[in-house]
């Protein structure tokens, strides 16, 4: 869920993530809740490797595609969570809260430990253009460490999104009538807050608090509210491993079971039976 929080990243963060990628020559950022670059330190352009795999072999879709799928991923982690793609480059994120609401992300890549270039990529960018070693080239520009060298360089990074987060680098600015009303939900989350009550608990009226709502998160009252609702029952299931999906339904104001399965699996992509079977968090 996007937020109504503004996010300022004050200028320390800027001269931490410069001279990380100094260090590293790597790629650290910040990313806005939906991917979107919005800081990377000494402004370093994307990895070239990957430009030519996404422009040249036409994959931008499937990149951009495997990207969103492992943002999801990283958001029911809630910790550092690193995938290797399928041309071989591995990249680092980690989702950062405040209280209870997804900010973004800290991400580190593109980076990589195979020596040898993907044999099928090689065979289709030379299929396509008669020749491989521009593909090549830019493979071996990619900066290269060993599996030891990776985990420490991992353990590095969540040590420095630690540091930046404990010691308030980030400035958060809000809405105070969209937090007002998203803190009543929170609260009362075993209630149906309606539009009209929220406008009521914000004092503004029901039109105002529907413009907020789709003018600030991009999303509807509605749809706001129930995603509340799925964080919830995702703590549920994280910290109650034997509730039921029927109790969890009800102490979440649902009085259908399965109309609330059918939504969390909307919201979820897995039904919270199996969400909680196969440990997802």
């Amino acid at each position: 869920m996007k937020s109504s929080i503004e996010i300022i990243l004050k200028d320390d963060v800027h001269r931490i993530f410069d001279a990380f990628s100094a260090c590293f020559k790597i790629r650290i950022g910040f990313l806005s809740p939906e991917g979107k670059q919005l800081l990377v330190g000494l402004e370093k352009p994307g990895n070239e490797f990957c430009m030519l795999v996404r422009n040249a072999l036409d994959k931008k879709k499937k990149c951009l595609a495997l990207d969103e799928e492992k943002r999801k991923e990283a958001l029911l982690n809630k910790d550092l969570f690193t995938w290797q793609c399928y041309a071989g480059m591995i990249e680092s994120i980690i989702p950062i809260y405040f209280d209870g609401i997804h900010l973004g992300f800290f991400m580190m890549g593109q980076y990589r430990s195979e020596k040898k270039i993907n044999r099928s990529l090689l065979l289709e960018y030379a299929k396509r253009f008669g020749a491989s070693e521009e593909l090549i080239i830019s493979y071996l520009k990619t900066p290269s460490f060993s599996e030891e060298e990776i985990k420490d360089m991992q353990k590095f990074f969540k040590l420095i999104v630690n540091y930046i987060v404990s010691q308030n680098l980030i400035i958060i600015k809000s809405n105070l009538v969209l937090e007002k009303i998203i803190n009543h939900a929170r609260i009362h989350y075993d209630q149906q807050l309606s539009i009209s009550e929220a406008a009521r608990i914000a004092g503004r009226s029901t039109s105002t608090v529907s413009h907020l709502f789709t003018g600030i998160l991009h999303k509807t009252f509605k749809q706001v509210m129930i995603e509340l609702k799925m964080e919830k029952a995702e703590e549920f299931f994280k910290k109650e491993p034997d509730i039921t999906v029927k109790e969890a339904a009800m102490r979440l104001g649902y009085d259908d079971p399965y109309y609330f399965s059918r939504v969390f699996k909307k919201r979820r992509g897995v039904a919270p039976s199996k969400f909680v079977s196969k440990d997802v968090l």
